[in-house]
């Protein structure tokens, strides 16, 4: 029940921070997500107005929502504003309301359903998948696994769910998408249909993301490793053996470059951070 705005993991409090991060991630698409943005519609139309402003038409935006106040005008409005995907997270005794609105409507943009696939709810949601394989406004379902985050295991420990050996999905939930596709496959339904695994999210999109980040942000003196991380060293504030012109002013003293710091034999402590917003401190060897 707060009332938040990141972009990444910044904090912003106007349209020109929204643009600063993209702009310093390399980003070329944008999903606006929540909570549901539609909850702050104007707000939300603003950004994807300056985001197509901007960065030019080909800048891809997609946005999550559950689709409860979805209605004509609100589609309307994003579709003149230029939204590329709208992505619906439907409780299923909306979906056929959505669907209907949507079949009146017959949006520009691509319309999906996503849901995250539960252990024990095969049928449920293979249901959905037969009713948007039958609509004509439904162009895609995305099935993600079902993750455990820092956030949410105290409540699917509570709710039964047990983690798998891969330590970031719900046990069950990779096989019911695979039986999923099967199923929809062996009764031929004619929708695209897409299998998303936590390790996808978390080892190549995260990374790469951070990874371009780095590449954009990094000081003169900081490397960007092949995971993404910064690296760099932090040396004595006595240390004289460094020119003064290759010494940079750090979080935890003096830095330099690994490099510099190896030939001019300087005592110095390897630092790997993040490149994002907060450079966040991992290891100080």
């Amino acid at each position: 029940m707060r009332d938040v705005f990141y972009v990444n993991e910044r904090p912003v409090k106007g349209l020109n921070e929204v643009i600063a991060e993209v702009a310093t991630s390399g980003s070329r698409g944008a999903g606006l997500t929540g909570g549901d943005p539609l909850s702050r519609f104007e707000r939300t139309l603003t950004v994807l107005q300056t985001l197509k402003g901007t960065f030019g038409e080909r800048f891809h935006v997609h946005l999550y929502t559950t689709g409860v106040i979805l209605d004509a005008d609100i589609i309307g409005k994003l579709e003149r504003a230029g939204l590329d995907e709208l992505r619906l997270h439907p409780d299923p005794h909306h979906v056929g309301k959505l669907l209907s609105l949507l079949r009146e409507k017959r949006p520009s943009f691509d319309v999906g359903l996503e849901i995250p696939v539960i252990p024990g709810g095969f049928n449920e949601a293979l249901n959905l998948i037969e009713r948007a394989a039958t609509s004509d406004a439904v162009n895609f379902v995305n099935l993600n696994e079902l993750e455990f985050s820092e956030s949410n295991s105290s409540e699917l420990r509570k709710r039964g769910f047990s983690i798998s050996d891969n330590g970031r999905s719900a046990k069950g939930s990779r096989e019911t998408a695979l039986r999923l596709i099967e199923a929809a496959k062996a009764k031929g339904y004619n929708v695209s249909l897409h299998f998303c695994p936590a390790k996808s999210k978390d080892s190549y999109q995260t990374r790469l993301r951070l990874y371009r980040r780095g590449v954009i942000s990094a000081k003169p003196h900081e490397i960007v490793s092949d995971d993404g991380t910064i690296l760099k060293a932090v040396v004595p504030e006595s240390c004289s053996s460094i020119p003064a012109v290759l010494l940079f002013r750090g979080r935890q003293g003096s830095e330099t470059s690994l490099l510099v710091a190896e030939l001019t034999g300087a005592q110095h402590r390897l630092v790997e951070e993040l490149p994002d917003f907060n450079r966040t401190l991992l290891n100080i060897v």
